[in-house]
């Protein structure tokens, strides 16, 4: 497929103008470009939009190591790397992101998954990951104790944890590249063309462009499975990220209670879904993602709008425990906020998706006339509600209006709320179907 291709409008085409070079963030940000260019092969495109929000970019940058636990897993610490990675792609792949499709098969691949295994030819152990994330990525989610009862007969409960950390991480992805429909490397392509073509993989709204970057330390890197080579390489870059790591996690808990009452004392909620986590590394993470997107400085939408958008995305994917959070970090940030205006945005999110400019326009007009609501953040739910389903579907007549009323700022950290919510809820989809929290290591 040749680079360049047209596809349809996404938001990407509007932020385009507002993407921070990826030269500039290799200056500032080597090691953890040089990690992810490791893993997959490429330096994503994803991290240039990213960065047009800070927070959305720091966010990306601790989920991804922690959450999959690199690099001890490429080095066989966890569940089994071919397990790990087919979960990663199974998880896109029915969450119908096309982007992460191409990488996670391109992770698999590096990590020696055998194509037929992407084809779903695989172990019993591997089935049972690949069901969990089928499971976990649907929307409504469909994933029960049985699924867990299977992980369990074929992974200790910490492995399984790992496994289900991956797939809530690919969460966060699938959401983020799918809505805003991020380009797609070229490179990226080509390695993996031959093995999901057959399948009916495209790659849809994601354009294919062409690699613009004339330094060598972040041009693509050839295919084929790990050396021991590439495994030490990765090493070399760990002491670098994690001083970064550490500046951006410092004083941050990694336990619960103490985790909790941190969040509460930072953000006004705990967020007790974090005491069900054993991962000290995951639990730090999660909760520097969510004091970051709650620190009310750093905001550009304002943390009441937001928290508006993430009971929306709640209320679209049926989830009622995000639901009451939602609803509690709503009023957190605007005690004003009345019930009835918290009932018909869940309503509304319910509802079937507006895709005509009149329709748009009516439920902009609708939103905007509720106590505690107003014009643009209206539009931002609109907004949130278009990107929350699997794959989003942002249709053209809403693109024009985010693009003139919102800034990129505030379209980027729109998106990444979604994206944690959307981690969020596989992640406590999972922990829901557990007998009883894993003991703390």
């Amino acid at each position: 497929m040749s680079p360049d291709t047209t596809t349809a409008d996404t938001l990407i085409h509007s932020l385009r103008p507002a993407a921070v070079d990826v030269s500039r963030l290799g200056r500032e940000y080597m090691p953890l470009l040089q990690l992810v260019r490791l893993l997959i092969g490429v330096v994503p495109n994803c991290d240039s939009y990213l960065a047009i929000w800070p927070p959305g970019f720091r966010s990306y940058n601790l989920l991804v190591p922690n959450l999959l636990n690199l690099p001890f897993s490429v080095w066989g610490w966890g569940p089994p790397v071919v397990p790990l990675g087919l979960a990663l792609y199974a998880a896109s792949r029915t969450a119908r992101c096309a982007y992460c499709t191409a990488h996670t098969c391109a992770f698999s691949l590096r990590r020696g998954a055998p194509p037929s295994a992407l084809a779903g030819s695989s172990s019993p152990a591997a089935g049972a990951a690949v069901a969990a994330a089928e499971a976990l990525a649907r929307i409504p989610c469909t994933f029960t104790r049985e699924h867990r009862d299977e992980m369990l007969h074929h992974f200790s409960a910490r492995d399984a944890e790992r496994l289900a950390l991956g797939i809530a991480l690919m969460g966060f992805l699938n959401k983020f590249m799918d809505a805003l429909g991020i380009d797609l490397e070229e490179a990226s392509v080509r390695e993996v063309s031959a093995i999901l073509l057959p399948t009916g993989w495209t790659p849809g709204k994601h354009r294919v462009a062409a690699e613009t970057t004339a330094d060598p330390a972040l041009q693509a890197r050839p295919g084929g499975p790990d050396t021991l080579a590439t495994k030490l390489a990765l090493l070399r870059h760990v002491p670098a990220a994690l001083r970064l790591e550490h500046s951006w996690t410092r004083g941050v808990p990694s336990r619960w209670p103490a985790v909790g009452a941190y969040l509460a004392a930072q953000t006004g909620h705990d967020f007790p879904l974090l005491a069900k986590v054993a991962s000290p590394r995951a639990v730090r993470a999660i909760a520097t993602v969510l004091r970051d997107n709650l620190t009310p400085a750093d905001s550009r939408l304002g943390l009441g709008v937001k928290a508006l958008c993430g009971l929306v995305y709640a209320s679209v994917v049926g989830n009622e425990s995000l639901t009451r959070e939602a609803r509690q970090l709503v009023l957190l940030a605007d005690p004003s906020v009345p019930e009835q205006s918290l009932a018909a945005i869940s309503r509304f999110a319910a509802e079937p998706a507006e895709e005509s400019e009149s329709d748009i326009a009516a439920a902009r007009s609708t939103l905007a006339s509720l106590p505690g609501v107003g014009s643009e953040a209206a539009l931002a739910l609109l907004l949130a509600k278009a990107v929350s389903p699997s794959p989003a579907a942002v249709p053209a007549a809403l693109l024009t209006e985010v693009a003139e009323t919102l800034s990129p700022e505030a379209q980027i950290e729109l998106v990444v709320w979604v994206s944690v919510q959307q981690m969020l809820h596989r992640l406590g989809s999972f922990l829901a179907a557990q007998a009883a929290p894993l003991p703390a290591r």
